[in-house]
């Protein structure tokens, strides 16, 4: 984490990180993370082995240059990533779903 928090659910597991702490989802675990506060977080993702940053580049929606929040997704984007995500070897479950 680099700064603010995030919560995640990882497994059976609720870890509210903070800056400085990092947390590791293995292959095959089940996770979700929110910003659950009222102040900007930001954090650092590395994924191992390389290839899912395909995903992302895939249905990824650049920023406005000089932006520094994006608008929250849109029900076409969220159902581009799901049907995209088995291509790269991730299911994405949605809540209620």
């Amino acid at each position: 984490m680099l700064e603010g928090e995030f919560t995640f659910q990882l497994g059976d597991q609720r870890i509210v990180a903070t800056a400085g702490m990092f947390v590791n989802m293995p292959v095959g675990t089940p996770y979700s993370f929110k910003n659950e506060s009222d102040r900007p977080a930001k954090m650092l993702i590395s994924v191992a082995p390389a290839g899912l940053e395909q995903m992302f580049f895939e249905v990824g929606v650049p920023l406005a240059q000089g932006a520094t929040t994006a608008a929250p997704p849109t029900k076409d984007e969220i159902e581009k990533m799901v049907s995209v995500a088995p291509r790269y070897g991730i299911e994405i479950k949605l809540p209620g779903h």
